[in-house]
C-alpha cells in the first residue's frame, strides 16, 4: 500500500469508528441499547465483506469491555436501589418510635460516610454527635436543623449507643472522647 492509500484508509477507519460511535451514541439515547451495540461490529462486518479488513484488537476490547460492562452496571443499580429501599423503610420505622418534633432530623449513618456504619456511628460520636443502633438493626444519628450533630439526644429505641462523653473533652486525636451506652 502507498502511502497515500495508506493515509486514505487511515482517515476512513477514522471516519468510519467516529460515525459508528456517534450512530451508538444516538440509538443509546433513543433506548434502542441493543441496537446501538451492534453498530460498531456491523461496520466491521460491512468493512470485511467490501473490503476484507478487520477490526483491530484494541478496537474490540474497547467495543467488548463497553459492552459487557452494561449488564453489570445494571446489576450494581438494581441491588444499590434495593438496598436503599430497605434502608429507606428502616429509617422510617425508626424515625416513627422517635418524638415527631425530632424525627425529620434522623439520618441513616450510611448517608454520612463510606465505611461500616458502626465505624461512621463511632466518627459521629468523636465529632460530637449521637449515634445510635435500632432494635431493626439500622445505624443511624440526629442533626439538628442546620445539619450540626447533636450531642445530648437520648433516643427512645435503641439497642446501643454512641455520643460524646460529659463534661465535653477533646480527645487525643482532636475529636470528642466519646462512649458507649447500652440499653439493659
Amino acid at each position: 500500500m502507498t502511502e497515500t492509500a495508506s493515509t486514505i484508509q487511515s482517515h476512513k477507519n477514522t471516519i468510519q469508528s467516529l460515525s459508528g460511535t456517534i450512530a451508538s451514541i444516538g440509538l443509546e439515547q433513543t433506548g434502542k441499547k441493543v441496537a446501538g451495540a451492534l453498530v460498531t461490529p456491523a461496520t466491521w462486518a460491512v468493512n470485511f465483506a467490501a473490503e476484507g479488513t478487520k477490526p483491530g484488537a484494541v478496537d474490540v476490547g474497547i467495543w467488548a469491555t463497553g459492552f459487557l460492562s452494561g449488564p453489570a452496571a445494571i446489576f450494581t443499580g438494581l441491588t444499590k436501589a434495593a438496598v436503599d429501599d430497605d434502608t429507606q423503610r428502616k429509617l422510617e420505622q425508626v424515625k416513627f418510635k422517635e418524638p415527631s418534633k425530632y424525627s425529620q432530623f434522623i439520618r441513616p449513618c450510611s448517608n454520612y460516610g463510606f465505611s461500616s456504619p458502626q465505624i461512621i456511628a463511632m466518627t459521629i460520636a468523636s465529632r460530637g454527635g449521637t449515634a445510635w443502633i435500632s432494635n431493626i438493626g439500622l445505624w443511624v444519628y440526629i442533626t439538628d436543623a442546620n445539619d450540626n450533630l447533636v450531642a445530648d439526644y437520648q433516643p427512645t429505641d435503641f439497642l446501643k449507643m454512641y455520643h460524646p462523653q460529659k463534661p465535653y473533652q477533646a480527645g487525643i486525636d482532636g475529636g470528642f472522647n466519646w462512649e458507649t451506652v447500652t440499653k439493659k
